[in-house]
C-alpha cells in the first residue's frame, strides 16, 4: 500500500519585535577585580520596572553596537537573555499602581505587585571570556518588546536601578 505525503509547513510563530525600543549601554566597569578562577558568575540586575509590556532583555558585553538583529553568540558578547512578565500599565484609580515604600522586615504581607525586582543572569561564560581579554567591559542590554500594551509605549520599556556582578569559588 502506498504511503500519502503529507505537505509540513513550518512557521515563525513569534510575533513581530515593536521598534524601536531604546537600549541600555552601561559605563566602563573595570574587570580588574573579577577573579578569572570563579566556578559561576552572575551579573545581577536590581530595580527592574515591570509596569510596562513584557519584554525580552538580551544581555551583551562588549558590543555598543549590538541591537535586535545580533545573533545570540558568545562571540557577539552574548551573555544571556532575561525576561520582563510586564503588567502592560495601570486599571485602576489614580494612586492604584503606585508603590509605596518597600515592606518592613517581618510585615508578612506580600509586597506591592509592582515593586521592583531583581533579575539575576547566570553569565560564567561570557565574563570569564571578558576577564581574560579585557581590563574593562561595557554591558549592553537590548530589549525585544513582543507584546502590545495598552500604552502603546515601546520605546523605553528598560528600567532598572544597578547591575552587580558577583562570582562564586
Amino acid at each position: 500500500m502506498a504511503q500519502k505525503k503529507t505537505n509540513i509547513k513550518v512557521r515563525n510563530t513569534d510575533p513581530p519585535i515593536k521598534l524601536p525600543s531604546k537600549k541600555y549601554v552601561s559605563k566602563e566597569i573595570p574587570c580588574d577585580s573579577l577573579k578569572k578562577s570563579f566556578r559561576r558568575a552572575d551579573l545581577i540586575f536590581d530595580g527592574v520596572e515591570h509596569g510596562g509590556p513584557s519584554f525580552e532583555a538580551r544581555v551583551f558585553l562588549n558590543n555598543e553596537k549590538a541591537d535586535a538583529k545580533t545573533p545570540k553568540d558568545l562571540n557577539q558578547g552574548y551573555a544571556g537573555s532575561f525576561h520582563v512578565f510586564g503588567h502592560g500599565g495601570c486599571f485602576g484609580d489614580v494612586g492604584h499602581c503606585d508603590v509605596r515604600g518597600t515592606p518592613r522586615q517581618y510585615d508578612p504581607r506580600p509586597a506591592h505587585p509592582l515593586t521592583p525586582a531583581r533579575k539575576v543572569l547566570i553569565a560564567t561564560d561570557a565574563l570569564r571570556r571578558v576577564a581574560d581579554k579585557s581590563k574593562a567591559m561595557k554591558v549592553t542590554i537590548v530589549p525585544i518588546v513582543r507584546s502590545e500594551s495598552l500604552e502603546g509605549k515601546y520605546d523605553d520599556v528598560l528600567k532598572f536601578d544597578k547591575i552587580s556582578v558577583v562570582t562564586y569559588n
